[in-house]
């Protein structure tokens, strides 16, 4: 049983699309950047702890 309430797949989107949005809106300059380096981070597919080990994958 989850503690979180059952959504639907449209509002899950639509509250990431909120959360995506309020965070790029904290990024002041550069923010392209820190958020596509951030996307990256959250994405790798094993634990990276800095940014350069993300040069390491096959997809980076």
């Amino acid at each position: 049983m989850s503690v979180l309430p059952q959504i639907d797949g449209r509002e899950a989107l639509a509250e990431l699309s909120r959360f995506r949005t309020a965070f790029y809106g904290c990024l002041s300059a550069r923010a392209d950047a820190f958020f596509e380096l951030t996307d990256a981070l959250l994405c790798a597919d094993s634990p990276t702890r800095t940014p350069v080990e993300l040069s390491l994958l096959a997809e980076h």
